[in-house]
């Protein structure tokens, strides 16, 4: 093999580069893990030799690797060790309760069952599972049943008994514990109050984080997923992904953000300043991108921050799960330290609380290129629009909601308010660069489905949430992409396929720019290259 050889040439195919004029080529060539020629298949071939392995791509589109920019890999990772809750297929309480039942003859009187992935609106019923019937399927254990989007929770009397949690309990500050009208827990949590009794629960080893990683990662890779934006890092998982790494498993490029609410109450920006760890500090494969500050509550769930009251959940004003006081301080201490924040914000208000933040912390300490961060986004009105773009804050905008718990928004929000949900057609008027993500696993399904609603804005149910935010598929290819990748920091080295940067592609089963609108989310990954190397071939 001649010094200057390709290692990869992808030819004949159609190479959508998202490159500033978004050109189409045929050919791409790959050496060393970065991309070194692209064009037509005639010039491209010329860099093969005898040990390059060539694909002929036979007219197949070619993308850059998607960056879905806020995930919960681990989460998702220990979520195969409980009950799996999601509807569909799951469609009754009586289905919930069979399961809690079946796992307490299988672990035993006294063990912890835990279940993910619940959502009561779509079950049969419209309600949520109560304590009580939770107490007849498994009178002997503690229970503790999460909501998809991880804000609410469902425990039943055992559970309450733990946690010591009685009428005269108070609401912790930012959650609730709802009650009857006689002032009786009914096992449902918000927020915060989940904490009571998730504390109790043993935590997860990093091996069990590790293992379920193997088949997050083999996912991902199925989707094309090849560099994710870890919402929820904490100190196990950090230890997880460095043990996958060690081993060679280079499938899915991970930037994180470090959270900063930890049992215990570590402190953790004064532990990474005083090591001098800053944002952008790793390498290509696992980086700290940021502080991850949980401020509102969930859109779905009815218990976000807003300024009119909700019609789900709460059915009021919400919660900020982490008060604004904290959060500006944190933000400061933060910025201050040289880390950019990622705040947890859905709600309009919890929006402001974020934008108020980050603003104070430039007051403080002017700092040009900071790109703090807005995480979903969510209800985000014309005047936060201009706040936004005024701080150079860079959201990563939930539009991947749309498909599974738009149905959720539209009946919290009501008419007038998601006329501002994910508003990606007017960020992208006013010159804001946002990512886009589906909290995964909140929702869990390809990127290709978050595409399209960002294109058709369509729910699951049909309904069709204001369409004067939808983008062009070429706009909704660059959410995934470049605009991914400057949310990290990382436009000089990935989200386009041009020379020089990371080779991490993926290959498709049909022209994205050219089908139906419709057909845009059953898209298919035919083959995922990272770094030049193919981790999925299908």
């Amino acid at each position: 093999m001649r010094v200057l050889d390709a290692d990869l040439v992808l030819v004949d195919g159609r190479v959508v580069t998202v490159d500033p004029g978004d050109s189409i080529v045929e050919a791409v060539a790959v050496r060393d893990g970065r991309i070194v020629a692209v064009g037509d298949s005639s010039d491209v071939m010329g860099l093969a030799g005898e040990g390059t392995r060539v694909v002929d791509l036979g007219g197949r589109t070619v993308l850059p690797g998607i960056i879905d920019s806020h995930t919960h890999p681990s989460g998702a990772a220990v979520r195969f060790l409980e009950i799996d809750c999601r509807s569909p297929p799951v469609e009754s309480i009586g289905e919930i309760l069979d399961m809690v039942a079946a796992r307490a003859a299988e672990v035993g009187p006294g063990k912890w069952i835990r279940g993910a992935n619940y959502n009561d609106l779509k079950l049969r019923e419209r309600r949520h599972v109560t304590r009580w019937e939770l107490d007849e399927a498994a009178p002997d254990n503690p229970v503790f049943i999460s909501k998809e989007t991880g804000h609410l929770y469902v425990v039943n009397s055992a559970a309450l008994e733990l946690a010591g949690i009685t009428e005269e309990t108070p609401d912790p500050p930012g959650g609730m514990i709802d009650r009857t009208e006689e002032g009786e827990a009914t096992g449902l949590l918000y927020e915060t109050a989940g904490s009571l009794v998730s504390e109790l629960i043993p935590e997860y080893t990093v091996g069990e984080i590790v293992e379920g990683m193997r088949r997050v990662w083999d996912q991902f890779s199925e989707w094309g997923v090849t560099t994710t934006h870890d919402a929820s890092a904490h100190r196990d998982a950090i230890r997880a992904y460095q043990q996958l790494i060690s081993e060679g498993v280079h499938q899915v490029r991970t930037l994180l953000m470090v959270s900063a609410r930890r049992p215990g109450g570590e402190d953790i920006i004064g532990a990474l300043r005083s090591l001098g760890v800053e944002s952008g500090f790793g390498d290509e494969w696992l980086r700290v991108m940021s502080l991850k500050i949980m401020g509102d509550g969930s859109g779905s769930g009815g218990s976000a921050a807003v300024y009119t009251p909700q019609h789900r959940g709460m059915r009021d004003l919400g919660l900020m799960t982490t008060s604004e006081e904290e959060i500006t301080r944190l933000t400061v201490a933060a910025h201050e330290a040289g880390l950019r924040v990622s705040i947890h914000s859905i709600g309009d208000r919890g929006i402001d609380a974020g934008l108020d933040a980050i603003e104070e912390a430039q007051r403080r300490m002017p700092v040009e290129g900071m790109r703090h961060r807005i995480e979903h986004n969510s209800c985000c009105t014309p005047k936060q629009l201009e706040r936004i773009r005024d701080l150079g804050v860079t959201p990563s905008s939930s539009i991947g909601y749309m498909w599974g718990i738009g149905d959720d928004y539209v009946e919290n929000f009501g008419p007038e308010r998601v006329r501002w949900l994910h508003p990606h057609r007017t960020m992208m008027e006013m010159g804001i660069v946002a990512g886009g993500n589906n909290d995964y696993p909140v929702t869990s399904y390809s990127p290709f489905v978050q595409i399209y609603e960002a294109v058709t804005r369509r729910t699951s149910s049909g309904q069709v949430v204001a369409p004067e935010e939808a983008i062009g598929v070429m706009d909704a290819i660059r959410l995934y992409t470049w605009n991914g990748a400057y949310l990290g920091r990382e436009e000089d080295v990935k989200g386009s396929i041009e020379v020089g940067k990371m080779a991490d592609m993926v290959v498709i089963d049909r022209d994205i720019l050219s089908v139906p609108h419709e057909e845009i989310r059953d898209i298919r990954v035919e083959m995922t290259i990272v770094g030049g190397e193919v981790v999925y071939p299908r």
